[in-house]
């Protein structure tokens, strides 16, 4: 989720069609975190909003934030 933040911040900074690419590109990144919210039976798309939110900080603080697919919550992964 860190990345595909970061490429749709790039995207706000290019013109025109050429920040097509890194959007695409960003979503297709979702996919993973996605996939990891159904499989663990979270609801979906509160959690993903939760975990683009926690990626959004500008500081560093929300960089490893993820998904417990044994739990099913928005946890810090390096504990």
């Amino acid at each position: 989720m860190e990345l595909a933040c970061r490429l749709n911040v790039l995207a706000t900074k290019v013109e025109g069609v050429h920040q097509w690419p890194y959007k695409a590109l960003a979503s297709a990144i979702e996919v993973i975190p996605r996939t990891l919210a159904q499989n663990c039976g979270g609801d979906v798309v509160r959690m993903l909003t939760e975990l683009r939110a926690k990626h959004s900080v500008e500081d560093g603080s929300g960089l490893y934030w993820g998904i417990d697919g044994n739990l099913g919550k928005i946890m810090n992964m390096n504990e």
